[in-house]
């Protein structure tokens, strides 16, 4: 039994590193942009429109430091970190999607926590990132969200019925979701949006890591 306590907690203090290095690598890149858009705003002054323009991306940034901030500051405060990933999902949706109608189904909630701290908490990160582009940018009333578990691998699918991904780069997958699916050595797709419209994209995590993929990670 001390074992396994002493195991759990050496889990739990790395995950927190984890998210506190995740959170000054965020804070510093947002920072960074934030001042770099201040300085062309302020350069542009003579030209309105582009000032104009500066400055909203300037708004956006700023906007998209707070979430993170307050994300990551309340994964740091959550004393259940990472001991369920059925629980840790229903605490994300609740809180971010409190204001919209959602869904959220698990099949083989016994499989789930056989992906390591670690991952887990990347799948967290990607389904709150998906969320929140979701929030951001679909104008969705409605969000249905599916995990399904084996002992091989987890699928996650988060559908909306917002404006789509349109054509953007990386058939459509925004580069944050996709940088977060490399660290999980998962695949990611965006399939053909429901009748309503709408985004759909699907996450499939392996239970294992491939090889190449863990020395990278833990490197």
């Amino acid at each position: 039994i001390l074992i396994d306590q002493s195991i759990r907690q050496r889990a739990i203090v790395q995950t927190r590193e984890r998210i506190g290095a995740d959170l000054h690598d965020e804070l510093g890149a947002n920072l960074h942009a934030i001042a770099l858009l201040g300085d062309l705003a302020l350069a542009a002054t003579w030209n309105p429109e582009r000032r104009d323009k500066l400055l909203q991306r300037l708004k956006g940034a700023t906007a998209r430091t707070i979430d993170s901030t307050r994300y990551f500051t309340e994964l740091l405060e959550s004393k259940k970190l990472g001991e369920s990933l059925v629980e840790d999902f229903q605490r994300a949706s609740g809180r971010m999607l409190a204001d919209l109608e959602h869904n959220l189904i698990f099949e083989g909630e016994n499989f789930m926590n056989q992906l390591s701290p670690n991952r887990r908490l990347d799948l967290l990160l990607f389904y709150k990132e998906s969320l929140a582009n979701v929030l951001r940018h679909s104008g969705a009333t409605h969000v249905q969200t599916e995990v399904t578990a084996t002992n091989r691998d987890i699928t996650l699918m988060v559908a909306d019925n917002g404006r789509g991904l349109g054509a953007a780069p990386g058939n459509g997958v925004p580069p944050s979701l996709r940088r977060r699916a490399r660290l999980l050595g998962a695949r990611i797709t965006v399939e053909p949006p429901a009748d309503d419209g709408g985004a759909r994209i699907r996450l499939r995590v392996p239970i294992r890591k491939p090889w190449n993929l863990l020395l990278r990670y833990q490197s």
